[in-house]
C-alpha cells in the first residue's frame, strides 16, 4: 500500500482535478471516522476514594447526568471496580420502560431526578397512573430543562379537576368543523337546534383564532365536564366510549394551524395518560366511519400526527 504522503502529494500521474478530488475524499473519510469515534461509548472504572462528583468533573459532565445515565439511586454507594457509562455533553434524555413494581417516584429517585420533572417531560398529570410496559423519558438533571407543556397551566389545572369515569373512554376521535370561521358556543346552539339535548356534540373544541377565541384555545364542553356520552359519531356505542375533539377549520381546503396541532398533541397526550388510551386508539371520523364522511379533511394527516404522540 502506498504511504499516505504519496497519495496526497501532488503527482504528475494525477490531473489537477483528480488531485483535489482525492484530497476531498480523504477529508470526508477523516470526518466520518472521527465522528464515530466521538460517539463511541465512554466507560470509567471507579478507583479507590473516587466520588461521583470527582468523576463527573474529570469528564466535564454533571454528576446527576452520570447518575441518571447509569440508573444509580444512591450516589454514595459506589464501589471500586464499578464501570460507569459516561454520557456525552449532548446526552439530555434517557428512555425508560416501566417495569413491574415501579412507581414514578422510585424511577425518579433511581435516576436522581425530580418527580415533577419526569411528570412534566412526559405530560403525566397523576404520578399514580403509570402501567407496566409504558415508555417514558427521563430528563437528565443539570443537562436540560423539562420540556415545557403544550397546554397552558390554567387548562391543565381545569382538566385535572375533572375526574374521568374509570374504564369508560376507549378512543379519541379527531374532527374538523368544516367551517373556516366558527366557535364552540355557536356550534352548541346549532347542535341544540338539531335536537341534541346536551348541545355541543364534542367533548372539546380547539379554535383556529376566529371570532373571539385565540388560535389553539381549548373549549371544554359540558359533555366532558359531566362525563356524558358524545354526539359526534353515528353509532351510540361509539359515542359512549369515544372522546370527540373538534378543530375549527375546513381541512379539505387548508391544514390546521401550528398552534392547533400543538394543542391537539398536548390534549391527546393528557387524555391518553389520564384515561389510559393507547396511541393506536387515536383516530379520525373518516377512518372510524369510511365512506360516510371526509372529516377531518385531507390536510390533517393522522399518521404524521400520531408520530408526535411518542413520549
Amino acid at each position: 500500500m502506498y504511504p499516505l504522503k504519496f497519495i496526497l502529494a501532488k503527482s504528475d500521474s494525477f490531473s489537477k482535478k483528480e488531485f483535489w478530488l482525492m484530497r476531498l475524499l480523504y477529508f470526508l473519510l477523516c470526518c466520518f471516522v472521527f465522528s464515530h469515534l466521538a460517539k463511541a461509548e465512554l466507560v470509567h472504572t471507579v478507583q479507590k476514594n473516587e466520588t461521583l462528583s470527582a468523576i463527573a468533573s474529570k469528564y466535564g459532565v454533571s454528576a446527576n447526568s452520570i447518575q441518571a445515565f447509569n440508573g444509580i439511586s444512591n450516589p454514595n454507594l459506589l464501589y471500586v471496580g464499578k464501570k460507569l457509562k459516561i454520557p456525552s455533553g449532548a446526552t439530555s434524555e434517557i428512555p425508560y420502560t416501566v417495569k413491574k413494581g415501579d412507581s414514578l417516584g422510585s424511577i425518579a429517585s433511581r435516576f436522581g431526578v425530580k418527580l415533577s420533572d419526569v411528570c412534566s417531560r412526559n405530560g403525566i398529570s397523576s404520578p399514580n397512573l403509570i402501567k407496566v410496559g409504558q415508555k417514558i423519558i427521563i430528563p437528565v438533571k443539570g443537562a436540560i430543562k423539562p420540556k415545557s407543556s403544550l397546554l397552558p397551566q390554567s387548562l391543565i389545572k381545569t382538566l385535572s379537576s375533572i375526574k374521568p369515569h374509570a374504564g369508560k373512554w376507549k378512543k379519541i376521535i379527531i374532527h374538523h368543523s368544516a367551517t373556516p370561521v366558527d366557535d364552540a358556543m355557536n356550534m352548541h346552539r346549532v347542535h341544540k337546534a338539531r335536537g341534541m339535548k346536551n348541545g355541543l356534540a364534542y367533548h372539546f373544541v380547539i379554535s383556529n383564532g376566529s371570532r373571539k377565541a385565540y388560535d389553539g384555545e381549548v373549549f371544554i364542553g359540558t359533555r366532558w365536564k359531566g362525563q356524558l356520552d358524545g354526539g359526534h359519531v353515528k353509532k351510540l356505542s361509539w359515542n359512549q366510549t369515544c372522546i370527540g375533539i373538534c378543530l375549527i377549520g375546513n381541512f379539505e381546503l387548508k391544514p390546521p394551524s401550528t398552534k392547533q396541532l400543538n394543542t391537539l398533541e398536548g390534549l391527546c397526550k393528557y387524555l391518553m395518560n389520564r384515561c389510559r388510551i393507547p396511541k393506536s386508539q387515536v383516530t379520525t371520523h373518516k377512518l372510524l366511519h369510511p365512506g360516510h364522511t371526509a372529516c377531518p379533511g385531507k390536510f390533517l394527516s393522522l399518521p404524521s400526527f400520531v408520530r408526535r404522540l411518542n413520549p
